[in-house]
């Protein structure tokens, strides 16, 4: 999987710790590799950055055609 397909993309995710999170994809850093960064800014503004690894699982939104 290439993680920069997910860049710019509306995102649930849920974490290994339970964490969940729904948000827009602002970055992938892989400067770091094997190691990769994902930064969201979540449903309520805030930055949220985790490891690739500790994602068990992440889906797309689909946008809301209401909106």
């Amino acid at each position: 999987m290439d993680w920069k397909e997910w860049k710019g993309k509306r995102i649930f995710v849920q974490l290994n710790s339970g964490a969940v999170y729904s948000g827009k994809v602002i970055d992938i850093d892989s400067n770091l590799f094997p190691i990769i960064f994902i930064s969201i800014i979540d449903k309520y503004g805030k930055r949220v950055t985790f490891p690739h690894k500790d994602i068990r699982k992440i889906v797309e939104e689909k946008k809301d055609e209401r909106n």
